[in-house]
């Protein structure tokens, strides 16, 4: 391959996707058409969703019959899709265009499907209060408890009250609209990143299909929340710079740049993490440009990337300040856990044991892509050294090792490592993409014909498994079922929705209240209540003690206090109960911790619906009043 953006010759050498090489030794899958690729996926997303179903009105997760309904359904949708775009028999660059959006597409259907009439994710309810205040009263940064610094970056909530707006749409359905069609176009500007760069549609097809096995792919890239939208962003700043770099006309390589530019504003003002990452890979591929000797490349990534780094400081600076606070406890936390590596007492807490498949999932997964970096990277050594694209994502790789040992010594590493991959598997993708094709291409490999396409199959199909596995929901949460005390999803239900909505209509907005972490992403979002962390301390005891009473007055301000007698009955799968605590509990709480407010003299109860019980902690005279 030729540099890009050196001269002349190296931007003629790029190419629009030219048609597929022709058919060699078809497989099965291979012959079957692509509407008939689709069809099999649309029933692979009725099976799944008639496991969801069937885990709805039974025993959730532990519904038999509605887990091998589910992967059943996964099955159908995976392989027919991974074996066309890995097979050596031809497919155009609008077949490959179409196998994407149909996999993609009909992942987003089986996310909504888990709950198709209200959002259940905890991080999608603040971006719903973002948005309810927006359109309440029509002005940007309206203050939100659950995530304050969510208000500085208000692309997300724009996008969806202009719909609200518009259409007369709930903030649900918009939500729903909104985050789909960005998830879609994410992953189709990734695709025509991949083209542009390793000009051929059929790499950047194998590309994007590894890039699905993301753990947080068909989760939280898929949520309504601001990631979802500034992925898009990102992915269009990729697409804008390449062509920037790779047009042969000035004209339209001017008007890429502009396009780029206003992409990175987008970004900027959508999402703090994608905005940083977005940043860093312009910087890596002006370093990699460098170094390969594509100086017109290099200069104007590098203007880019100084545009971009230039926008973060000034935005943080000027109006996102709370970005610094609200960072600094997670780095705090990843560097300890990191730092647990070398003293060897890096340990992940897990109330629940992890089902051995998974495990070997997890691990098998790892192996995969470690061989698939190694060979790739021999390979973009050999072969690609002076193509910066190709160099830079070598060198991005690295951050695939970042990401297992986050992964495996932090204690939140499942979710933090989920979320970093979102950024770390675009470069491992492309690497993975060229070993993958090498592998299947060489002369020695191509003699077995179907079987070494079977046996890639089978590790691909691993890998995307893996990321379904290991992703979001967790594996006790992987159907929906009967109500479960503190467990995120299984927390969310229709008595707990009505409570919130009473705290607003009866409390007003605004009121610290303590909290079981089950229904506290509600009472953020539909109470629009100040729902404190760090409560535990509250329930922990039968009797109410002094200590106890004065740091509920004096460190945490609380005003009411909130019980719930299924917390006396159940475990929570999460591991603890309360919000911000990091003891795992290991025995349900006793009924006198919660009984024991209907003991203090001066505390009223004010809402009871037989389970969940809100006090009054107002009357006390040690108790600061709401003004």
């Amino acid at each position: 391959m030729v540099a890009m953006g050196g001269s002349v010759s190296s931007r003629e050498a790029v190419r629009r996707p030219g048609r597929a090489e022709p058919a060699r030794e078809p497989s099965a899958l291979s012959r079957v058409p692509i509407s008939v690729i689709a069809l099999i996926v649309a029933v692979g997303v009725f099976v799944s969703s008639a496991g969801y179903a069937d885990g709805r009105a039974g025993a959730g997760s532990h519904s038999v019959p509605g887990i091998r309904l589910f992967w059943i359904g996964q099955v159908l949708i995976l392989v027919p899709v991974a074996g066309r775009l890995l097979s050596r028999r031809s497919l155009s660059n609008g077949g490959t265009v179409t196998l994407i959006a149909v996999v993609t597409v009909a992942e987003y259907l089986i996310k909504v499907n888990y709950t198709p009439l209200g959002f259940a994710f905890n991080d999608e309810f603040l971006h719903w209060r973002n948005t309810t205040n927006m359109l309440a009263t029509g002005q940007l940064f309206e203050q939100n408890w659950g995530l304050p610094v969510g208000t500085w970056y208000p692309g997300l909530e724009e996008a969806t009250s202009a719909l609200v707006s518009a259409t007369g749409l709930s903030v649900f359905e918009a939500g729903l609209i909104v985050a789909g069609i960005a998830h879609l176009l994410f992953i189709c500007f990734l695709y025509l990143a991949f083209v542009v760069a390793l000009r051929s549609h059929r790499i950047a097809g194998i590309a994007v299909l590894i890039y699905t096995g993301t753990p947080s792919l068909t989760s939280f890239d898929s949520m309504f929340i601001y990631e979802t939208l500034a992925l898009a962003f990102l992915g269009m700043c990729i697409v804008a710079g390449l062509r920037s770099s790779i047009d042969r006309s000035p004209q339209e390589r001017r008007r890429w740049f502009i396009i780029a530019v206003l992409c990175i504003f987008a970004t900027v003002l959508t999402h703090h993490v994608t905005s940083y990452v977005l940043t860093a890979f312009l910087v890596l591929v002006a370093v990699a440009s460098r170094l390969t000797g594509s100086r017109n490349t290099a200069i104007r990534f590098g203007i880019l990337a100084t545009i971009s780094a230039t926008s973060v400081i000034l935005w943080v600076a000027t109006f996102a300040r709370s970005t610094i606070s609200y960072f600094s406890p997670i780095v705090t936390g990843l560097l300890h856990g990191l730092n647990s590596i070398s003293t060897g007492t890096a340990a992940a807490p897990s109330v629940v044991p992890t089902p051995s498949a998974n495990k070997v999932l997890e691990y098998g997964g790892l192996l995969i892509v470690t061989v698939l970096i190694l060979v790739g990277a021999w390979q973009a050594w050999r072969r690609h050294r002076r193509h910066p694209w190709i160099i830079g994502m070598m060198i991005g790789c690295l951050g695939f090792f970042g990401f297992v040992a986050i992964r495996i010594a932090t204690p939140d590493g499942q979710e933090l490592a989920g979320r970093s991959a979102t950024y770390t598997y675009i470069p491992v993708s492309v690497v993975a993409a060229l070993a993958i094709t090498r592998l299947v291409n060489s002369g020695p490999v191509r003699r077995w014909g179907a079987a070494v396409t079977g046996a890639v199959l089978a590790c691909v199909v691993t890998l995307l498994i893996d990321g379904l596995s290991n992703g979001w929901p967790p594996f006790w949460e992987r159907l929906p079922g009967p109500h479960q005390v503190s467990s995120f999803e299984s927390s969310i239900g229709p008595e707990e929705i009505a409570t919130a909505d009473w705290t607003l209509s009866y409390l007003g907005p605004g009121n610290p209240i303590a909290a079981d972490a089950g229904i506290y992403p509600l009472l953020l979002a539909y109470g629009d209540q100040d729902a404190l962390q760090n409560v535990s301390f509250l329930y922990a005891t039968p009797d109410w003690v002094p200590a106890i009473a004065n740091e509920a007055a004096y460190v945490i301000g609380v005003h009411y206090v909130l019980t719930d007698t299924r917390l006396t009955k159940l475990l929570p799968l999460n591991g603890t109960y309360f919000p911000g605590d990091q003891t795992d509990v290991t025995k349900t709480l006793p009924v006198a911790n919660l009984d024991k407010f209907n003991h203090i003299t001066g505390v009223s109860r004010v809402y009871d619906d037989g389970n969940i019980v809100i006090y009054n902690l107002q009357s006390l005279g040690y108790v600061p009043q709401k003004p």
